[in-house]
């Protein structure tokens, strides 16, 4: 009989329902985008504000979503990080849920999400989108004495 090592065989080859098993060329989609450019994101801002300033906050969102630049060059996809956050503090507060809720019920609507998910941490990190809350720059103040370094406990 021989002498067979049973730890160095991968026993994900020999079960069929492994994913060691899956064909990974089915979760790509059929047609790859096609490269977007800054100026063919910045006709598609122009789009968005036009449909955030008729009052179609929804149709804006999910157009400014579903033009995403996958593809596209760094600029591009600034210029469009940069539009979908002009969109969402384009949203008043009492209609963020309305409007949320209208883009998940149509179809596709979890892939927006997801992608507004990634814009939303996208802006996050990199500070885009002028809040009042951006600290950059700036030292921490003092907390006027808080009991902390020596002082009286």
């Amino acid at each position: 009989m021989a002498n067979i090592n049973y730890r160095t065989l991968n026993v994900d080859a020999y079960d069929p329902e492994s994913s060691y098993n899956f064909d990974l060329t089915s979760l790509q989609p059929a047609s790859n985008p096609s490269p977007s450019t800054s100026s063919e994101s910045a006709q598609i801002a122009q789009q968005v504000r036009q449909l955030l300033r008729a009052g179609d906050s929804s149709g804006a969102l999910s157009s400014a979503l579903e033009t995403a630049p996958l593809a596209g060059d760094e600029q591009a996809k600034q210029v469009h990080l940069t539009t979908v956050l002009e969109v969402l503090q384009g949203i008043r507060q009492a209609d963020v849920n309305r409007v949320l809720q209208e883009m998940l019920r149509q179809p596709g609507g979890n892939a927006l999400a997801d992608t507004l998910m990634k814009y939303i941490y996208k802006g996050m990190g990199s500070g885009v989108g002028g809040g009042s809350g951006s600290s950059r720059g700036m030292s921490p103040q003092s907390t006027g004495g808080c009991g902390w370094g020596g002082e009286g406990v």
